[in-house]
């Protein structure tokens, strides 16, 4: 459906430059005399180019849902506005086959002093479906957007998400091969993003092509068959999602599950610390998956008060569950053995909703001494278990029974 090669976006990038004073003004016209090079600029501008994308090779098959994803600036805005016909490339070739519908922003393609209905006729129209098409979908779209009693009232008077819900709407229901999404899903309530996503799952059903661009992994799990990374205006890689979203966890700073170091003090040094799926390679976890966490550490010096353990903190940074060696008498030895050893952590994740945990490392000589404060900590998201977005009402489980939260696997001498 999409053919796209050797794709690059340059931008120049104009700084704005303020001037307070006469030496400042001076100043600045000595800089552009004596340290402009002219060949490179002949306009006499102080300018930087800047590219959004870099040489993009992509092929979309029909029927794929693909994710875009990347951190901030790596150019998944600019590649859907390309593809949309939005933005001109500066090199390279999209070849697209079949018609493009796109919700890039809220609101776009609306009039604000348009009704709803003339709004909705208006879409249709630039979209090149006949009146009779349009009018044959025209419940539909009203029922879908939920906004029968505001259809006759012109756009400017709509919230963000009544602007966002009949954008949607429109977009999903007119007949077009390819639906392009932007992270505007973010402004509607859970229940409207758990609609859009069940409907754009139909439209993969009917064969037909999605992009999707969104920060929320649990609807890019469960929406997307394939996804591109894309990293500072370049393609990472384009394969199967769980692989894709994987990747781009692993390259988020802010969310890493692994550790790797040499903390501690005269009694233990901590070597490395890593969750990990009992299931698969994977950087992120499902409700029914078993997560391990592992802890290799050396006894230096052993000491009968010497604790190790860890503590779970929702998002909130509340603490809702903790265990340490010492709470398993069998394995109380260890801190009287000296050498490398390594603590396994069997994690029960049916116990935790969907969200963002994070795993604080915890050690110290009881009532005497903290050797950790903090300084290993390990994120990681838990997702629904199925392919099916669910939203649970209700609030976090507080205070887990650490008996059936986890067990500790065992350690071994390395």
């Amino acid at each position: 459906m999409i053919d796209i090669e050797h794709l690059s976006k340059k931008y120049w990038i104009h700084p704005e430059r303020r001037v307070d004073s006469l030496r400042e003004t001076i100043a600045n016209g000595f800089k552009k005399v004596f340290s402009f090079n002219k060949k490179n600029n002949p306009n006499g501008d102080l300018k930087e180019e800047f590219w959004a994308l870099k040489d993009i090779h992509l092929k979309i098959s029909q029927g794929d849902r693909i994710a875009i994803l990347g951190r901030n600036g790596a150019g998944k805005s600019t590649l859907l506005k390309i593809i949309s016909r939005i933005t001109e490339p500066t090199y390279g070739r999209i070849t697209i086959n079949g018609r493009v519908t796109s919700l890039l922003e809220v609101g776009t393609g609306f009039h604000p002093d348009l009704t709803g209905r003339e709004n909705i006729l208006l879409n249709g129209a630039i979209m090149g479906m006949s009146y009779k098409e349009i009018k044959n979908k025209f419940d539909e779209i009203v029922a879908f957007a939920n906004i029968e009693k505001f259809l006759d009232i012109p756009l400017k008077r709509y919230s963000s998400g009544m602007f966002m819900r009949l954008g949607f709407a429109v977009a999903a229901h007119l007949d077009s091969e390819i639906l392009i999404v932007d992270e505007v899903l973010a402004v509607g309530d859970s229940q409207f993003q758990e609609k859009c996503l069940k409907k754009m799952n139909e439209m993969g059903a009917e064969n037909r092509t999605i992009l999707f661009v969104s920060h929320h992994i649990n609807s890019v799990l469960a929406l997307c068959n394939k996804g591109v990374l894309l990293e500072n205006g370049k393609l990472i890689a384009y394969e199967p999602i769980e692989q894709s979203v994987s990747r781009y966890l692993r390259s988020c700073p802010a969310g890493s599950s692994e550790w790797k170091g040499n903390i501690g003090d005269e009694h233990i040094r901590i070597k490395e610390a890593s969750l990990r799926s009992s299931a698969s390679n994977m950087h992120f976890f499902y409700q029914n998956e078993k997560t391990i966490l592992d802890i290799d550490f050396e006894i230096a010096t052993p000491h009968t008060d010497l604790m190790l353990g860890f503590t779970i903190l929702n998002s909130r940074n509340h603490s809702i569950a903790r265990s340490k060696l010492s709470d398993h008498s069998e394995f109380y030895h260890i801190k009287l053995n000296p050498g490398d050893h390594r603590a396994s952590f069997d994690i029960d994740l049916n116990l935790f909703h969907p969200g963002e945990y994070q795993v604080r490392l915890e050690c110290s000589l009881l009532n005497k001494k903290k050797i950790l404060q903090g300084e290993i900590l390990l994120k990681f998201a838990v997702y629904s278990q199925n392919k099916e977005i669910k939203y649970e009402q209700g609030v976090e489980k507080e205070g887990i029974s650490l008996g059936n939260c986890w067990s500790l696997k065992g350690t071994q001498k390395l």
